[in-house]
């Protein structure tokens, strides 16, 4: 049996099945033709296979009769459809497929096949012009498969194979020439390429959140932006594993496919459904699906290797990547076998200067408003040059003796001791220090897909994924928590005051630089049954899909091993925490060294395993004529689906709470972690089981009309139940025009760690307005196991034009809803209501003070919040255009525009918002209500996202160029005293290539292209965040140079 293919005719198809129904075998003039054309049912030959035919000009029903003979196929007919039509003469070696779009050319008729070796004649419904260019696009996205071979297929926003139903949604796709004309060599390169795709916040230059964040070989998805976890993924039309790390965002943990799991030159196509579908596949499908169909049906033997640098940097890469197909068991057997090889540099902070230094004061693409505005001074406190509280001096620091007249102490060896904290001059500056701020990452990816078919009607299929990634990168030292401050004893061999003190701040830089390195593997395995009853196609598979990380960060330092060590009494085994830094380099850099046996007593490796897990069985049929009324066709779908998903994080016995960290000489306990600079994270794990259902209608309301209606009910173990419906309508009106709506009511469950994880610590810097300070603030964090599924509504409509031939216009408008988000209060707004209430007379109960009022911890916990709203459009222009002399020319432009996002601020934001209006001095304008109200333009969320391209071939050769644009945004971050925030500027590129394709002589089946991207070597525009640019938005790639071979054979 033949493999259902996702080909384009019926894929897209606003035109594939006919209001004619083919309900009988083809009847002719005489019944002997009638018991002919039923005889060849006997023998059925391969789809695939080619037959000699001559077939002379002659009436419909009479070719069809005799290509039936010709090839030995059922071709099934109403004499009505075929009444008064004729053929022309059709000769030559042809697979049916071909024969039967010659034979019906002209006659306003289609086919469809039934099994492997019958088809149905079925009269064409009425194609417009914009139905006709939905075809073309859908032709150029499935480049394994014949256009003229008309098939019952599936595409993203349906579960009815040959349903008309996605020309009828929102949808985008990608073929494969599509996504090498982009230029991106990884799964996070190609999704930064689609503007409906929102800021990508796990990504390999984010390193926020250290050991507790995901990192590593990780790329997240975010469609519409409404943030990551809202966006079903599958592959080949199921879902993929989660990674199974988390990042927070919007101060929750959030949980992403990685979408650097799959190789890019190993995708077919890359569909996007740009709305929402919980009722067709469940949950996560608020903003949209995005499905990577992988090359699985290869004939011959293809290679491809593609190499590519960043100008001006060290980052190189590398990218090799193999394919093959091949049959036996005489063709029932196939197999397609794929592998794919990525390598690439790191990218050093020093390599750009946005990113050399953390002090942006005085960077020259600072608005002049505000330079010199120490909110752009993000150096640390925490220094070589150490902080110490004592009875006798007060808050006391180290220096170098040429910056101080050695107030306090001289330690000698030109290091003294001065009066008050840190000043600005000798802050700690990590950019300059031997750290990555992209990693270096080596990463394979294998696949295979297989098929055998039983009979004509019933097939075996299969695939197996396997991808490992290894991701290292440097970082400077830490420095310790606020949680983390400890006593040095007076007699303590280093202690020269004959008391107790306290070391309030210290980066032991002597004992050298971290260095990580984060393994990521997965597999997926899937087999499977489908076939035919009838009219009917039916699907079951089982799948088992596994993510683990393995997360090592070497030359770290035990808190309790280093307080023993500088609270040594015999000098020859103390650390010596008073020897400053370097002299010469005051703000970055080490200094003197501690012995190496000393520092080798307090060095310690951290280790984090983590491990995902998808189980999956489904049974699903479908019919696109499960009976016929007065408008055509009324199709169905429907299925059962049972998953288990679970996770578990071990996290190092330092870190999990297993060790908590006392301080030695007081006996206090001062934080779970004894992991200097790491806040605490237990041990956590859960799974879930879902049993899932649906049901899924296409009806005709009219020629003109159609309608989907779906329908899905999911049974959680742990979160409750939900029934979602869905309610789409497409009307074609005239031959260029096709409007579209749909109304949808979606879920998303909260994510596992969402529900189990307790005890989270983390520690963040922010301003306290009670004591007007700036300092690291611990927040403790927990699950909550009431959480409930996050409700959506989405509203979508939208409109196709297509004027002329060759040009889609389209514009959709869509309206999103979410009631329930998981979220928290940000600490940043619990001290801003504390210093509202205690201004009043009264505290916040969730932030714990000292006796000096700084802040000991924030308690928290995650809750469903308020209602949420996004608003926006995307529109789309297409437009090819064949000349005979100078080939053809696809013009395309794509734009995503953001209108509104919205957070209805909880009760206590929405007071602290109040009194930031009415100008209560407590709680400062310029420190952000973070989370709540107005959140468009907010640290990201830009308003338009688009591109604008030409596409050109000529015979063999190709060539293109594509400008991208990004709007600007609001830096949250930096604000003047009255609330004017700092504008991120808006950003574009343009990027180009050039191709040739050799199709004769011993060079046939070779492909080079030569591009580059950000060709006038356009910096992102300068940020108040990690290495000076938002990696989530823009790039620091700059100009990238690359060139690919390719050969098939």
């Amino acid at each position: 049996m033949k493999q259902p293919k996702l080909s384009y005719v019926a894929c897209c198809t606003l035109l594939a099945l006919g209001t004619s129904v083919a309900s009988h075998q083809a009847s002719a003039q005489t019944s002997n033709a009638q018991n002919s054309a039923q005889a060849n049912t006997q023998t059925s030959a391969a789809t695939t296979s080619t037959y000699q035919l001559n077939l002379e000009a002659q009436a419909t029903s009479d070719a069809l009769l005799a290509l039936a003979e010709q090839t030995n196929t059922q071709i099934i007919f109403s004499p009505e459809v075929t009444r008064g039509k004729s053929s022309r003469s059709v000769q030559g070696s042809l697979s049916v497929e071909q024969a039967l779009n010659n034979v019906l050319q002209g006659t306003g008729l289609t086919f469809e096949q039934q099994g492997a070796a019958t088809y149905v004649i079925k009269t064409q419904t009425n194609t417009s012009r914009v139905q006709q260019n939905f075809r073309e696009q859908l032709t150029n996205a499935d480049d394994e498969n014949s256009a003229t071979n008309v098939e019952r297929i599936q595409v993203v926003g349906s579960n009815i194979r040959g349903a008309r139903a996605a020309g009828n949604l929102p949808v985008t796709i990608l073929s494969a020439d599509d996504i090498e004309n982009t230029g991106a060599a990884t799964g996070d390169e190609l999704l930064r390429t689609i503007p409906q795709v929102g800021d990508i916040s796990f990504n390999n230059e984010r390193t926020i959140g250290g050991v507790n964040d995901a990192r590593g070989d990780v790329a997240s998805i975010n469609l519409r932006g409404i943030g990551t976890g809202n966006t079903l993924t599958l592959l080949n039309g199921r879902r993929l594993v989660l990674h199974p790390g988390t990042q927070t965002e919007n101060f929750v943990p959030v949980t992403t496919v990685n979408s650097n799991t799959l190789p890019v030159a190993g995708l077919r196509r890359l569909e996007v459904l740009r709305d929402g579908a919980a009722a067709i596949y469940g949950t996560d499908a608020v903003a949209g699906v995005i499905n990577y169909v992988l090359k699985d049906n290869i004939d011959g033997t293809r290679f491809r290797v593609n190499y590519g640098a960043s100008e001006g940097t060290s980052y190189n890469q590398i990218s090799a990547s193999g394919a093959t197909g091949f049959s036996f068991n005489e063709d029932k057997t196939k197999v397609t076998l794929s592998m794919a090889y990525y390598s690439r540099d790191e990218m050093p902070a020093s390599d750009r200067d946005y990113s050399a230094s953390e002090d942006r004061r005085f960077h020259p693409d600072i608005p002049e408003q505000f330079q010199g505005d120490t909110q752009l001074d993000n150096r640390s406190l925490s220094s070589p040059w150490a902080i110490f509280d004592t009875d006798s001096f007060g808050r006391i620091h180290l220096a170098p003796d040429s910056m101080g007249d050695c107030e306090v102490y001289d330690f000698g060896g030109g290091v003294c001791a001065n009066e008050g904290s840190l000043p600005r001059s000798m802050r700690y500056d990590a950019a300059p220090a031997d750290q990555s701020m992209t990693s270096a990452v080596d990463r394979i990816n294998l696949f295979s897909h297989f098929t055998h078919s039983f009979s004509d009607d019933l097939e075996l299929f299969g695939e197996a994924l396997y991808y490992e990634a290894t991701a290292k990168r440097r970082r400077e030292q830490n420095a310790n928590l606020t949680a983390q401050r400890f006593t040095i004893s007076a007699d303590a061999a280093f202690n020269p005051f004959g008391e107790d003190i306290g070391l309030r701040n210290i980066r032991p830089m002597d004992v050298g630089g971290r260095r990580i390195e984060v393994k990521d593997t997965s597999y997926r395995l899937l087999a499977g049954l489908r076939g035919y009853i009838d009219l009917w196609d039916w699907e079951s598979a089982v799948l088992y899909s596994r993510a683990d990380t393995e997360d090592m960060a070497y030359n770290r330092i035990n808190v309790a091993a280093l307080q023993a060590a500088i609270n040594e009494t015999d000098p020859s085994r103390a650390y010596n925490p008073f020897i400053g830094g370097n002299f010469d380099h005051v703000n970055y850099g080490a200094g003197a060294r501690n012995p190496e046996a000393v520092l080798d007593g307090i060095r310690t490796n951290i280790s984090r395993d983590s491990k995902s897990e998808l189980a999956l069985w489904d049974f699903k049929i479908s019919n696109p004529a499960i009976t016929t009324w007065y408008a055509g066709d009324i199709g169905v779908a429907a299925g059962v689906e049972y998953r288990y998903e679970g996770y578990a994080d071990d996290r190092d016995p330092l870190l999990d709470g297993s060790n908590p960290f006392y301080d030695q000489v007081t006996g206090e306990l001062l934080s779970d972690s004894s992991v200097l600079g790491s806040s605490s994270s237990p041990d956590s794990g859960g799974s879930r089981n879902v049993f899932s259902a649906y049901a899924e209608f296409l009806v005709p309301l009219h020629d003109t009309v159609d309608m989907q209606v779906a329908v899905r009910h999911e049974r959680f173990n742990d979160v409750g139940n939900v029934t979602k419906p869905k309610l789409a309508l497409s009307w074609v009106p005239a031959d260029w025009v096709q409007l579209r709506a749909a109304y949808t009511e979606g879920f998303r469950a909260p994510n596992l760690p969402q529900v189990v994880e307790q005890g989270i610590s983390r520690s963040n810097t922010r301003t306290d307005p009670v004591i007007d300070q700036r300092y690291g603030i611990e927040e403790r964090r927990g699950g909550n196991t009431n959480l409930e599924p996050e409700n959506s509504e989405t509203l979508s409509y939208g409109i196709a034009l297509a004027p002329i031939d060759g040009l889609l216009i389209t514009v959709d408008w869509w309206d999103i809803e979410q009631d329930g988000v998981v979220g928290i209060l940000n600490s940043q707004t619990h001290l801003l209501y504390d210093s509202l209430l205690r201004s009043e007379g009264s505290r916040n109960e969730a932030v714990v003070r000292d006796d000096d009022l700084e802040v000991i911890y924030v308690a928290n916990q995650y809750n469903n919040l308020d209602v949420r709203t996004i608003k926006g459009i995307d529109t789309s222009i297409n437009y090819r255009y064949d000349t005979e002399s100078l080939g053809r020319f696809e013009f395309t432009i794509n734009a995503a525009h953001l209108k509104e996002f919205v957070q209805k601020p909880d009760p206590i934001s929405a007071i602290v918002l109040e009194a930031q209006a009415a100008g209560n001095p407590a709680v400062p304008i310029d420190l952000p209500v973070y989370g709540a109200g107005d959140l468009l333009r907010q640290s990201g969320n830009p308003e338009w996202r688009g591109f604008a391209g030409i596409d050109w071939r000529f015979d063999n050769w190709g060539a293109g160029v594509r400008y991208n644009y990004v709007s600007d945004f609001i830096e949250t971050s930096v604000a003047t005293s009255s609330g004017e925030n700092m504008i991120i500027p808006n950003w574009s590129t343009v990027d180009i290539y050039a191709d040739y394709r050799f199709r004769e002589g011993a060079l046939d089946g070779t492909r080079l292209r030569f591009g580059v991207r950000n060709i006038a070597d356009k910096e992102p525009p300068i940020a108040d965040e990690s290495f000076g640019y938002f990696s989530s938005v823009h790039s620091n790639r700059g100009r990238y140079i690359y060139g690919t071979w390719s050969w098939a054979f």
